[in-house]
């Protein structure tokens, strides 16, 4: 009997990064280099990916996220273009 791969999920997009933290970088400092091998870890969004791929999240899930974002997106523009609006709209009734 063949296996239905239609809703496994595909691990296509792989991380190929190799994150090197050399120890003339830190001068030596081991503390520093393992400070500055995190930092580089958490940029290239390797903590994320791992979390993501431990768990399984349902697609319902995944996409009332989605939703959620794009709202809070759209939310932060509008909120930026009300600001230049009334900043413009103040400063043409002083010139008055």
């Amino acid at each position: 009997m063949r296996r239905n791969n239609k809703f496994r999920k595909s691990h296509s997009d792989v991380i190929n990064t190799c994150v090197i933290v050399r120890s003339e970088e830190c001068n030596g400092d081991a503390e520093k280099m393992v400070r500055r091998f995190t930092k580089k870890v958490k940029r290239d969004g390797i903590v994320e990916e791992f979390r993501d791929r431990t768990h399984f999240t349902k697609p319902s899930v995944l996409a009332t996220e989605k939703k959620r974002a794009k709202k809070r997106l759209i939310a932060q523009v509008n909120r930026k273009r009300n600001e230049l609006f009334t900043a413009r709209d103040k400063f043409k009734r002083r010139k008055k």
